[in-house]
């Protein structure tokens, strides 16, 4: 009967120091978030993006996401203008000393990005086969002193001789209906106050 009591002893005894040293490692502190994962905070916010044209090409909805860590981007295109829906995750990888980005399209479409931030603008490209052809794509996100942000997305299907625009949006905070029901509600406090 003690030979029994020492065996459950030790193996309680046990079962407990490893559930302390698993308690200890998920209660670690964490790692220090790098100055770097802020630099791209500039894109976060919700988007009524338009052409230089001011026509409509859609909404972009973008959070800091992974302790702040990373951003995930949720595009819905405006149909009309022949735009799809899309989702990118961009993170700043502390390995590589650089931002990547990974989106995926509606159409089907990858992009895997890479870069940082040049100038005040944040310059992402990458290359890929798309129809055959090796394309290079470049993607440059610059915040303006308004407060919007141009993205400007070029491609080159030879090597960086010659660069065509892919897209050219001016995102602008979206209104969104409960900052307008907001304003209402506070007239209407001011009135029967």
């Amino acid at each position: 009967m003690n030979l029994q009591r020492v065996w459950l002893f030790c193996a309680v005894s046990l079962l407990f120091g490893v559930g302390l040293k698993v308690a200890s490692a998920n209660s670690a502190p964490a790692a220090p978030i790098p100055d770097e994962c802020r630099q791209f905070d500039f894109w976060v916010g919700e988007w009524e993006v338009t052409s230089p044209d001011g026509q409509f090409q859609g909404t972009n909805k973008i959070e800091s996401v992974a302790g702040t860590r990373a951003l995930s981007e949720q595009w819905t295109g405006n149909p009309a203008a022949g735009n799809g829906s899309g989702r990118s995750l961009t993170a700043w990888n502390s390995e590589k000393k650089a931002w990547q980005q990974f989106w995926i399209g509606s159409d089907g479409g990858v992009l895997e990005l890479a870069g940082g931030l040049r100038g005040g603008s944040m310059i992402l490209s990458g290359e890929h086969q798309s129809g055959g052809k090796h394309l290079l794509e470049r993607i440059t996100w610059t915040p303006l002193s308004d407060g919007s942000v141009r993205q400007l997305w070029e491609q080159s299907a030879d090597a960086g001789a010659k660069w065509t625009i892919v897209f050219d949006g001016r995102y602008t905070k979206a209104k969104t209906k409960l900052a307008s029901a907001g304003i209402r509600s506070r007239a209407l406090l001011y009135l029967f106050w």
